[in-house]
């Protein structure tokens, strides 16, 4: 599950990631956020005629048959084992194949002494960004571009906090997962080529779960993480 990220980078960070070609016009960085939550806009990048695009859409997909929007079943996740098989993924796994950009994401695990939940950032080393391996959507009759993070079953150096996680995709991936051309199987393979077994996981404060929460303050370690980092 990944049910919240961070997206601090420059603009142009984001563009040299993806080899997009920055407008002349564009003189701005992408305000820094840190605590993004579902049903929000999100940037991703995405293949069309042959090109890319940064694209920008609801973080909670919206397949392109619904009819209204629906948040009774948690769409901002989609399993990679079942995405292919699932109506409101496969059209999307298909022709529609994503990048969302991100600096880290977090996860919560249960505190032994107080039952509450204690939250943890995991990042790439220096918050390096990265990109989420994504499905999107445009529907036509709401007229709502939308998207997806894939999830997989976590791999041994993230299961003590959750036992999913968010893929992130090696660059080296990038191409054949944006390009149309990729066939399903195919495109399903290259979700192992990912870059979870290099992060690095913290403990931050519990102010992070406000979704209304933000600032860099949230990316802190909390007060008993100081000094135990490696």
């Amino acid at each position: 599950m990944c049910g919240r990220f961070i997206l601090k980078s420059a603009w142009s960070e984001i563009y040299d990631m993806f080899n997009l070609i920055l407008p002349e016009d564009v003189k701005r960085n992408v305000p820094a956020r840190y605590n993004i939550a579902p049903t929000t806009d999100v940037l991703y990048v995405i293949e069309q005629e042959g090109a890319r695009h940064l694209a920008q859409g609801r973080w909670w997909l919206v397949p392109h048959w619904a009819k209204d929007l629906q948040n009774k079943y948690p769409m901002f996740n989609a399993r990679s084992e079942e995405a292919h098989a699932k109506p409101s993924f496969r059209h999307a796994l298909k022709y529609r194949r994503c990048l969302i950009p991100a600096d880290g994401y977090y996860e919560w695990t249960t505190n032994k002494s107080d039952k509450k939940k204690d939250p943890h950032v995991l990042h790439l080393p220096d918050f390096k960004p990265f990109a989420f391996a994504g499905l999107s959507a445009y529907n036509a009759t709401l007229d709502i571009h939308s998207c997806s993070i894939l999830t997989a079953p976590a791999i041994d150096e993230i299961k003590s906090i959750h036992h999913r996680m968010p893929v992130i995709l090696k660059p080296s991936a990038f191409d054949a997962w944006l390009d149309q051309k990729t066939g399903v199987d195919e495109a399903r393979g290259l979700l192992s080529e990912h870059l979870d077994s290099e992060l690095i996981s913290y403990r931050v404060d519990r102010a992070v779960g406000n979704a209304r929460a933000t600032g860099p303050h949230l990316i802190d370690p909390a007060e008993e993480e100081i000094g135990t980092l490696f």
